[in-house]
């Protein structure tokens, strides 16, 4: 889509590997959403200043008998992502924030697929209010399209659908959320993205919208949402309002979910979702981040209180 904006245009060179300190972090997550298999998941290479590597592919959903992770991590100084050969991800960027290939041989999960951005990459950056700095230096979203074949366990899928593609690198220390809500939805003619962040008792929303071909960023969202009996998020319906005065309505249902421990003293709520926004269909992705010790203790109460 010819997307018309004011946001400036993030430069190429940040699509690869940026300067670390000692305990930094650099990330890309791509997120798979394939509720007509009823499968999720995600391929997720990361580095660390020191030069570590790790490599990680997630699959889950009602499509699948289990959950199943494939994980290896070992020392990398000189990796980029510009072609990225380690362990058993191949990555490589054939057009900055535009085309990525990406390939997974491990060992019940292959995957090899390519990946096109359908609307620009949004950059936290352009925001007056940046990147809250315990979160990372910078990070970048975007919304495209993923075509290619998933194989699991010996079963192939064919792939062709939307994907979301994460970007983020600098510091980042999970337990300061007190919560937050990690919130995408596309379709053929709209992109929306935001995150809120609950931080030191204060509250941080970012993101864009993308509708009848301008992006804008967005100054508030609104949203309700239901949780099941584990306080997984079930359904989520969100309003966003963008600096120009527009808003756009998004109902989202999921399809799966999974709890993922990455961090001591968090955990990430994970719900892939299928959506409409202001009518038209298509698909997205709802993470809520939690407190541990806040949501041991609530999910014992969801039932009764938390609807």
């Amino acid at each position: 889509m010819n997307v018309i904006t004011s946001i400036p245009k993030f430069a190429d060179r940040h699509a690869y590997k940026h300067d670390l300190a000692p305990d930094g972090r650099e990330a890309l997550a791509h997120m798979l959403i394939i509720p007509e298999h009823g499968i999720a998941g995600f391929i997720y290479p990361s580095l660390r200043g020191g030069g570590t590597a790790k490599v990680r592919t997630t699959l889950f959903g009602p499509g699948l008998g289990e959950e199943i992770h494939e994980e290896i991590e070992g020392e990398a100084p000189d990796l980029d992502f510009d072609d990225w050969r380690f362990g058993p991800l191949e990555m490589a960027i054939v057009e900055p924030h535009h085309k990525v290939e990406l390939r997974w041989k491990g060992e019940r999960i292959q995957f090899d697929g390519t990946y096109e951005g359908a609307y620009p990459v949004y950059a936290f950056s352009s925001h007056p209010d940046g990147l809250p700095p315990y979160y990372g230096d910078d990070r970048t979203e975007q919304h495209g399209r993923v075509t290619g074949q998933l194989t699991v366990d010996g079963k192939t899928f064919e792939v062709n659908g939307w994907l979301v593609r994460d970007h983020s690198w600098g510091p980042r220390v999970w337990g300061l959320n007190q919560h937050y809500k990690w919130f995408h939805a596309v379709t053929a003619e709209a992109s929306i993205h935001y995150f809120e962040m609950q931080s030191f008792g204060r509250r941080h929303l970012q993101g864009y919208l993308v509708k009848d071909g301008r992006m804008t960023h967005l100054v508030d969202a609104e949203y309700d949402y239901t949780f099941d009996e584990n306080m997984m998020q079930q359904t989520f319906d969100s309003t966003v309002f963008d600096d120009e005065g527009r808003t756009a309505r998004v109902e989202c249902k999921a399809f799966a979910n999974i709890r993922l421990d990455f961090d001591p003293i968090t955990y990430l709520c994970e719900a892939p979702v299928t959506v409409t926004i202001d009518g038209v269909p298509g698909a997205g992705w709802c993470e809520f981040c939690w407190n541990k010790d806040y949501y041991n203790f609530a999910r014992q109460h969801v039932a009764k209180y938390g609807q």
